[in-house]
């Protein structure tokens, strides 16, 4: 692996199931009628009721679905554009289909398509070996894991123009060919991070935690920071200058076996 990787890795694709978070709920509509045959969750204090309940109890319950997270509403589907009595729950959003016959009345909602749509516009490769295009600019970390997917992807060109104007970094050539010993590098963040502004820029500090993987199989793990950059709004007329790129990383390499969680507790210092 070339010295300077360690300041620039490539980020590998995961698959996560986990607590959805409330941001992805979309527009909430009207509380639907209380049915009868409800039980009460004090642990987030809504209640589940009637079908929803059936299908929560019959569908390996709190372990499988999680605790409820709403009560009933309305909401607009983003998949078909009609509405449906829905509830959320942490690990799953049901969707009430009366015009379906038991069992199929009840259904979880394609949180997989909607996620999928919006994170990978060009849709998933056919390939078990291909990384799936991922394009996001409008966000500090999103352009951080634009730049890693790109890596991923032998896209070194992609990954080159997501650098900020005057950011140092290697002429394009010896950018590409340092990754030739490097198969596949995860990215671990610090979601938690927070944005700064002056005279019309505003910055971002990510920590970050990177695990590198070379051909021989050897692992090699990396700490530190990443500062993001844009201009604010209205201060540019190129609107490219609005977007995030990186402004500059400074990484050092660790013990392998050091705790993820602990090296992004560590405050991001440029």
């Amino acid at each position: 692996m070339k010295s300077y990787l360690r300041s620039f890795v490539i980020m590998g694709i995961g698959v996560i199931m986990g607590i959805l978070s409330v941001t992805a709920w979309g527009t909430l509509g009207r509380l639907a009628e209380a049915q009868s045959g409800c039980q009460n969750f004090p642990q987030t204090g809504h209640k589940v009721c009637g079908k929803f309940l059936t299908y929560w109890q019959q569908h390996g319950g709190l372990a499988q679905q999680g605790y409820p997270l709403s009560e009933e509403f309305t909401e607009t589907s983003d998949l078909n554009g009609k509405p449906y009595t829905v509830q959320y729950f942490e690990r799953a959003v049901f969707e009430l289909h009366p015009e379906n016959k038991p069992p199929f009345d009840v259904l979880l909602s394609q949180l997989g398509t909607y996620l999928g749509n919006s994170k990978y516009v060009l849709g998933f490769p056919e390939s078990a070996n291909e990384t799936p295009y991922y394009e996001n600019l409008i966000e500090a970390d999103g352009t951080l894991k634009s730049y890693y997917n790109a890596i991923n992807r032998k896209e070194y060109e992609r990954a080159y123009g997501y650098f900020d104007k005057g950011a140092e970094v290697q002429p394009y050539p010896q950018f590409a060919t340092g990754y030739a010993d490097t198969t596949s590098v995860a990215l671990a963040l610090n979601p938690n991070f927070e944005e700064g502004a002056g005279a019309g820029n505003i910055y971002a500090a990510i920590q970050v935690a990177l695990t590198a993987t070379h051909k021989d199989g050897s692992k090699h793990l990396f700490s530190g920071c990443y500062i993001m950059h844009r201009v604010n709004i209205g201060i540019s007329e190129d609107p490219n200058d609005e977007l995030w790129h990186i402004s500059s990383a400074k990484l050092m390499e660790v013990p392998v076996n050091s705790s993820i969680d602990t090296l992004l507790a560590q405050e991001c210092i440029p």
